[in-house]
């Protein structure tokens, strides 16, 4: 802010000590001099550390900073920037935290509960830190099936993706499984996160699949890690790749070409058989350029049972083609976590979002206890199935039972299993199960048909929520009522207004059409209604007969009057 200015005032202590004496003065000053100019001096701008304390809680809160601006101008008086606002924000942080991993990792085992380990290299630098605290371990341990994987970035200001493992419950919740802060995403590091979270979780090996991008690297570790689990590529990203891979300079093609390819392509994608994926691929190896079947014979027709959505069905994977459960998930921290966060403040809001995760988890949980329906299916087999599921299991067996009944089965399927891609993927009875039963007159209910995991006694055994507490069936024969009593809506001001103004319409109209006589009497009535209405009066109205007159009225309330 300095321009070379002159002006000043010079002191020095008078000879007692007592006072400051001016030596000189220079008034002459070479730039304007304004009020406005000097409250926005850098020195002028500056807060007290109380106005500061407030600042940093709004901002760790995420309020809005013109907000916070406003707050702290009026309260201060002083002009106040939002960079300002910024600047005491980033060394507010810096301040109260850091990248002390030995803090951190202390915080995450006393405070959080977590199982934590780190992985370093030979010369002692951080490879990766893996995190699972209590509530991880007992979900994955009750629903290990199916595993979502993915990393999100920008979270760290070390740079360290964050690499979630997340499972489905047994009512369609997404629940997670661990956390790895890795340092990058090479072989030998991911290979160290899986076979750690192999070691602490020993069910791992009842995982049916994993759910993940079209990464060679993740997905060559999990294959090593876990011979026996399938993978699923996300369709998100499988389309996604194919986009960016397919073009007219890469593939050295015409648009035409690439549109027609990439239009076969998506019909290859959702295929439900591999009938119907070879009779697809024959017309694409017929119509696409040389280059294009070169491109997807390298890198997609050795794996499609990882990517063509009716073979990836068939790994169990119970319906899942994306990984939009991650997605969401990772949207919600960068949503509470900010980009380039420290270590400490990254464990601290983590937590503060699986909190938050988990007591809506919790509360749905609850609300499949507490809330009945008021009515449900009469088909009783329906009804059973009802009792039997979790309600989120029972939306999909419902569809199926509820099927065509001239809908054919298939070959292969028998009184209890399928070849079908439904009930292969839910494992649960299916539509062609259901035809072949009602055929030969079996049952349709039957509890076995159904997994373990979709029932809702399962659910219930499971869940943090009831841990330790006894929840106790209800009686499938009792249906509960509830009846809601209507509140009466309070109308507003304008609602009053123009419901008035309506009947006061009516009103004109009416009196429009009456006699002279019978009009003016009418007006002074109303202006009698509003006089009194005007002073907080209430108004009496007496009806008066066909053939009776105000004259009549008045001689029989005088009469009365003189009697008394």
């Amino acid at each position: 802010m300095r321009q070379g200015c002159e002006a000043g005032i010079y002191l020095k202590a008078s000879d007692d000590g007592k006072a400051l004496v001016i030596t000189k003065m220079t008034e002459d000053h070479n730039h304007e001099v304004s009020q406005v100019l000097y409250s926005h001096l850098p020195n002028q701008r500056k807060i007290t550390p109380e106005s500061k304390a407030i600042v940093l809680e709004l901002m760790d809160l995420k309020a809005n900073k013109k907000m916070i601006q406003h707050k702290i101008m009026n309260e201060s008086g002083k002009i106040v920037t939002l960079k300002d606002l910024s600047n005491i924000h980033t060394t507010g942080r810096k301040k109260y935290s850091n990248n002390n991993l030995v803090e951190t990792v202390d915080k995450l085992k006393n405070k959080f509960n977590c199982t934590v380990e780190i992985s370093t290299d030979e010369e002692n630098n951080l490879n990766g830190i893996f995190i699972q605290d209590s509530f991880m371990t007992e979900s994955f341990e009750a629903y290990p099936e199916v595993v979502f994987a993915d990393a999100t970035y920008k979270l760290l200001d070390l740079r360290l993706p964050v690499y979630v493992l997340m499972t489905e419950d047994g009512n369609g919740q997404s629940e997670i499984a661990a956390i790895g802060l890795l340092v990058n995403e090479e072989e030998i590091t991911l290979r160290w996160f899986f076979e750690t979270f192999k070691k602490y979780n020993p069910i791992s090996a009842k995982t049916r699949v994993y759910i993940t991008d079209k990464d060679m690297k993740e997905r060559n570790v999990i294959k090593q890690v876990f011979p026996n689990a399938a993978l699923t590529i996300c369709l998100f990203h499988t389309l996604k790749t194919f986009n960016r891979e397919i073009t007219c300079d890469k593939r050295n093609i015409t648009p035409n070409e690439r549109d027609t390819a990439k239009e076969i392509i998506q019909n290859i994608i959702y295929c439900k058989s591999e009938l119907e994926y070879d009779k697809l691929y024959k017309h694409l190896k017929t119509v696409a350029p040389e280059t294009v079947i070169e491109y997807y014979n390298k890198n997609w027709h050795g794996i499609r049972d990882e990517w063509v959505i009716g073979m990836t069905y068939m790994t169990g994977n119970f319906m899942n083609k994306t990984n939009n459960r991650l997605e969401s998930f990772n949207g919600k921290l960068k949503s509470v976590i900010s980009c380039f966060s420290t270590l400490e403040d990254f464990v601290e809001k983590l937590f503060i979002v699986l909190k938050c995760v988990r007591l809506e988890r919790d509360k749905n949980a609850v609300k499949l206890v507490q809330k009945h329906p008021i009515q449900t299916t009469q088909t009783p087999e329906l009804h059973n199935y009802y009792d039997l599921l979790t309600p989120y299991a029972f939306n999909f067996l419902k569809k199926q039972f509820e099927y065509d009944v001239e809908y054919n089965t298939l070959k292969n399927t028998t009184e209890n299993t399928c070849s079908c891609i439904f009930y292969n993927s839910m494992r649960l009875p299916c539509r062609h199960i259901f035809k072949l039963r009602k055929q030969s007159l079996t049952p349709l209910f039957d509890a076995d048909l159904c997994d373990k995991r979709w029932t809702r006694n399962y659910y219930y055994k499971t869940q943090r929520v009831f841990k330790n507490i006894e929840v106790v069936p209800s009686d499938s024969d009792t249906t509960v009522t509830t009846l809601y009593r209507k509140k009466k809506k309070v109308p507003t001001t304008h609602e009053k207004f123009r419901k008035a103004t309506l009947i006061g319409a009516k009103i004109a109209d009416l009196i429009s059409l009456a006699s002279n006589v019978h009009f003016y009497r009418k007006i002074e009535q109303l202006e009698y209604v509003y006089n009194n209405w005007l002073k907080g009066h209430e108004v009496s109205i007496q009806v008066l007969g066909n053939y009776e007159t105000l004259f009549d009225v008045c001689y029989r309330y005088l009469k009365k009057k003189c009697k008394m």
